[in-house]
C-alpha cells in the first residue's frame, strides 16, 4: 500500500480528513451514482477537523479513511489549482508571467488528472478577504476555503497526486502581487429596488448604526444575510 504523507501536512501544522475509498472505480461512499470519487470526504464535517493525535489517526487507518486518500483543508493556505481541462494551463503560463514568484512554491503536487493540472501551495496572510476566481485565468481557482486532495493520494483515473517539488514544511508565504490580484475590493456592487449601487464596509457600518442593537433576532440575523449580499461575503466583521 502507498504510504500517503498525510503526516508531513498535520506536523506543518495544516489539518487533514479522510477520504471514502476508491473501491473498483467507485467512491467506497455506497452510493453507485456518486461523481466524486477520490474526493468525497468521509465525515459530513470534515470543515471542523483538529489537529488529529496519533490515536485518533490510528483509528482513521482502522476504520479505512485513509485508506486511497486524504483532504487538506485550505485553512491558512491558497492552493493555486490549475485545471488543464479548462484552458488552465494557458493561464498559468501567463499568470506566471505576471506574478513570477508563483513558480517558485514550496509545494507543487501533480494532480491525478495529468495534462499540466496542479496544485501550487502557499500560505495565506491572516484576515485578509480573497477571491477565488480571476476571470482572466480561465481554468484556475484560488482556494484559501474548502480543501484540497493531499499528495499521494488516488485519482479516480487510476493515476496518483504526485510532488513535484517540496514537502508540506516548504510552504512559504505568498507572494504579495499575487495577495495583490486576489485581494477582494473595497467596494461592492450591489443591487436595491432593482438599482445596482456600490458600497463599502463604512457604507455597510453607518446603515447597520440606524438599526438597534436590541432588535430581534430575526432582524438580526437579516441584517447578517444582507450584509453578506452586499458585500460578496466579506462583511461578516462589519456584522
Amino acid at each position: 500500500m502507498t504510504q500517503l504523507p498525510y503526516d508531513d501536512f498535520r506536523d506543518a501544522g495544516y489539518r487533514i480528513f479522510g477520504l471514502y475509498p476508491i473501491t473498483g472505480g467507485q467512491c467506497g461512499c455506497g452510493d453507485p451514482t456518486c461523481k466524486v470519487a477520490g474526493k468525497h470526504p468521509f465525515s459530513a464535517s470534515w470543515q471542523h477537523s483538529p489537529l488529529w493525535s496519533d490515536d485518533q489517526i490510528e483509528v482513521m487507518q482502522m476504520t479505512g479513511q485513509l485508506s486511497t486518500g486524504y483532504g487538506v483543508l485550505c485553512k491558512g493556505l491558497i492552493v493555486v489549482d490549475i485545471d488543464a481541462r479548462n484552458g488552465g494551463v494557458e493561464s498559468w503560463y501567463r499568470l506566471s508571467e505576471a506574478v513570477p514568484e508563483i513558480a517558485g512554491a514550496g509545494l507543487i503536487v501533480a494532480t491525478g488528472s495529468g495534462g499540466g493540472s496542479k496544485h501550487l501551495y502557499f500560505k495565506a496572510p491572516d484576515g485578509v478577504a480573497l477571491v477565488s476566481h480571476l476571470p482572466e485565468y480561465k481554468g484556475i481557482d484560488f482556494k484559501s476555503s474548502g480543501y484540497v486532495v493531499g499528495p499521494g493520494s488516488l485519482h479516480h483515473s487510476g493515476n496518483r497526486y504526485m510532488i513535484e517539488a517540496g514537502c508540506a514544511d516548504d510552504i512559504a508565504d505568498a507572494p504579495i502581487a499575487l495577495i495583490d490580484l486576489l485581494r477582494k475590493p473595497e467596494r461592492h456592487r450591489a443591487e436595491y429596488n432593482g438599482a445596482h449601487m456600490d458600497v463599502s464596509h463604512a457604507d455597510l457600518a453607518e446603515m447597520l448604526a440606524c438599526i438597534s442593537p436590541d432588535c430581534d433576532h430575526e432582524t438580526w440575523i437579516k441584517c447578517g444575510m444582507a450584509c453578506h449580499e452586499a458585500s460578496g461575503g466579506t462583511a461578516f466583521a462589519v456584522w
